[in-house]
């Protein structure tokens, strides 16, 4: 056979290899700071099939930048010459703990709920009480 007769039949791209393309292709972009592959990727497993609109996928991005900085900026403060674990647990319980604010939130707003509600019964209850000795006679209600 002559070199010349060869030819390279390239395989065909589905649909997935056309999107990994397509978002790696998007990867190249320098001003995100993180490849924008991965973070679609993952909110795409947490978004129930919904379509992402590429303004969502740079702000998520840009978003989680910003907390990886403040975060490494927090860990920087430490006395030591190097960050260890305990560093980082520092610095992102204020993340992990906000899920654990918002449920106290609830848990305070249901309690003071209870309380204002034993506060009305014990009010009716006093006046009721002192209403009996004022006249002698409990008021028909």
């Amino acid at each position: 056979m002559d070199e010349t007769d060869v030819t390279i039949q390239e395989p065909e791209m589905d649909a997935v290899d056309a999107t990994a393309a397509i978002e790696t292709a998007d990867d190249a972009d320098d001003s995100a700071p993180f490849p924008r592959a991965r973070v679609v990727r993952l909110i795409k497993e947490e978004s129930n099939g919904k379509i992402i609109r590429s303004e969502v996928k740079e702000a998520m991005n840009n978003w989680l930048g910003d907390i990886t900085k403040k975060v490494a900026k927090d860990m920087g403060n430490t006395q030591y010459t190097s960050v260890g674990i305990a560093d980082f647990q520092r610095a992102t319980k204020p993340y992990d703990m906000i899920e654990d604010i918002v449920k106290d939130r609830e848990r305070i707003i249901m309690t003071a709920e209870k309380l204002k509600i034993d506060a009305d019964h014990l009010i009716r209850e006093m006046n009721r009480f002192f209403e009996v000795l004022k006249t002698g006679k409990e008021k028909e209600e």
